[in-house]
């Protein structure tokens, strides 16, 4: 059996998930892949797909924006403590898409929509507003 995957129970002939931690779930995964809210809409687009992904999180200084859905997700320095940045949103795909879609669409294809501060299409659908965080201790059970 993989390391991280979660034990699995057979029952009447059924095979039931046992709870498993998060973190066990997580666990030999990449590392968080983000852009800041500065980075264009290129920039975000040329992450996800250098990394194969659909969605990044964007990230900020802290104390400028409020965060996606109102969330305060914040990432603070390991070894001082002091809040080093806070998440405001993620952008996907389906975000760029549609805002390429709108641009065309408004006649607006003019201006450059690849240059747009990617922190200006948040929103654009509505997973990019359900933005959260789970303890890495929190049980998953299904």
């Amino acid at each position: 059996m993989l390391q991280n995957q979660p034990e699995k129970e057979e029952m009447n002939g059924n095979t039931i998930l046992k709870s498993a931690k998060v973190r066990e779930i997580i666990q030999n995964k990449h590392r968080l892949v983000e852009v800041p809210h500065t980075a264009s809409v290129a920039d975000t687009l040329n992450a996800l797909l250098a990394n194969n992904i659909l969605a990044v999180p964007v990230a900020t200084p802290p104390g400028q924006w409020i965060g996606a859905g109102g969330s305060m997700i914040l990432e603070s320095d390991k070894l001082t403590g002091s809040v080093r940045k806070q998440y405001i949103g993620m952008v996907s795909m389906l975000d760029i898409l549609l805002h390429v879609a709108e641009c065309v669409a408004g006649t607006d294809i003019e201006a450059n929509l690849m240059y747009v501060p990617v922190s200006a299409i948040i929103g654009c659908s509505l997973e990019g507003l359900s933005l959260w965080s789970v303890n890495p201790d929190t049980r998953y059970i299904a």
